[in-house]
């Protein structure tokens, strides 16, 4: 008989232990003891239980660097904006519909609002007659994936890529303007437009293909600009036309030529070389072919009529090129594909720093699709491999500095750079 009751109450005892560690666990991931209370039942966060990591390792056979990760202080929207350094540990961001904010790494090591200096916004767009609505009458046209493309910051000028709505032709284009930038004040103020693409494209546009990189030249008064076919690719090999176009800038007297012709979607990343001269541009290709061209003046990379990939669906061309997939004959030639595609995104070269010489001229390339980072080997105008070096981050923006540090915006509002 006292065997069954020790039995009983040994149970009994487990039981009240379970109870007691339930509540316990209700109390530490819930911050309430009642299971039955508001929001029990909802789905956890996991990042409550395994938060975000807050230093990841870029990892390379050829060495390897730590990197910080921060949550940006703010939400943007898919397709992400650009971001510009400003000095030690300050940052400027531009959201994809134009929204300016001026940043700062705190003493904690958080990135931190220091001003949220408003919109990208120019005199006279108040003064609209017939106002077409909220998504059109701002300075930046943001639907779908239009907005702000790029951004390039010159001394204390600063310039934007964007698409904007022309409501005379009632139609997209891609424009970059001017602004000037006030680092004491926080402020972007605008100064003038310096190109328009041409022509405007009409509705049913999704913002899809769009380009819109910018960098500099051999100099200080030279800009590149790239432009997509805007969804319409029987346009990219018409003069007449900007689609489908690399423009070269004078930002002394804003004149702008045609430099090459023929791309698709420029849109992951430019990047110009002054040490070698060169002109390097990142493409999402179709259904595959993503490319990496060195861009030549006068050059025709040869879209829609030749691709290392295929059609999707949406693309609503037939056979425009038929039977010439997976060709690029008769026309300039990738020096890098990859297929599938990858997202290609951002590409930056790694400086001579001493740091690393394994890196020395070779090209970090994102891929966006594939959430990882690439460095790519250099020799001459060849590109040997690609090797992965970081996963699981869809890198929207990428700047190395001369020092070689790095510094990286993300889809999903992170934002990663390596300390000094």
């Amino acid at each position: 008989m006292l065997k069954k009751y020790k039995k009983l109450f040994i149970s009994l005892l487990v039981l009240l232990l379970g109870v007691i560690l339930f509540f316990a666990g209700a109390n530490q991931y819930h911050m309430q003891w009642w299971p039955f209370g508001q929001g029990y039942f909802a789905s956890v966060d996991v990042d409550e239980i395994m938060p975000e990591p807050r230093q990841v390792k870029l990892t390379s056979i050829f060495g390897s660097e730590e990197l910080e990760v921060r949550e940006l202080p703010f939400s943007d929207q898919y397709p992400t904006g650009p971001f510009e350094i400003l000095g030690k540990k300050q940052f400027l961001f531009i959201t994809k519909c134009g929204d300016i904010y001026f940043t700062r790494i705190n003493e904690s090591g958080e990135l931190e609002i220091a001003s949220h200096a408003g919109r990208l916004d120019k005199p006279g767009l108040e003064q609209r007659e017939e106002p077409k609505g909220e998504d059109y009458d701002g300075l930046v046209y943001c639907r779908e994936l239009a907005g702000v493309k790029d951004s390039l910051l010159v001394d204390d000028v600063l310039y934007v890529a964007y698409t904007t709505w022309d409501h005379e032709a009632n139609g997209a284009r891609l424009a970059v303007s001017a602004f000037d930038l006030d680092r004491e004040n926080a402020t972007l103020t605008y100064r003038k437009d310096i190109f328009l693409s041409y022509p405007a494209i009409k509705e049913p546009f999704l913002g899809h293909q769009v380009g819109g990189k910018l960098v500099l030249g051999a100099d200080d008064h030279t800009m590149f600009l790239s432009v997509g076919d805007f969804s319409k690719p029987d346009g990219v090999q018409d003069p007449a036309t900007a689609l489908g176009k690399m423009i070269r800038i004078n930002l002394n007297n804003a004149t702008a030529e045609v430099y090459a012709s023929g791309l698709r979607s420029p849109s992951g990343g430019l990047y110009f070389d002054r040490d070698s001269n060169e002109l390097w541009e990142t493409e999402h290709g179709p259904k595959g072919g993503d490319e990496i061209n060195l861009i030549k003046h006068g050059k025709n990379y040869g879209w829609p009529v030749v691709s290392y990939g295929t059609l999707y669906e949406r693309e609503g061309m037939g056979n425009y090129y038929g039977n010439k997939y997976n060709s690029h004959e008769n026309f300039e030639k990738p020096v890098f594909v990859f297929n599938p595609s990858i997202g290609v995104g951002a590409i930056a070269k790694y400086p001579k720093t001493g740091k690393n010489e394994y890196w020395e001229e070779g090209f970090f390339v994102a891929g966006m699709a594939s959430n990882n980072l690439l460095y790519m080997r250099k020799e001459g105008e060849r590109l040997v491999y690609a090797e992965p070096v970081l996963s699981d981050y869809r890198i929207r923006a990428l700047r190395i500095d001369k020092n070689g540090f790095f510094f990286m915006k993300t889809d999903n509002d992170q934002f990663l750079w390596m300390e000094k």
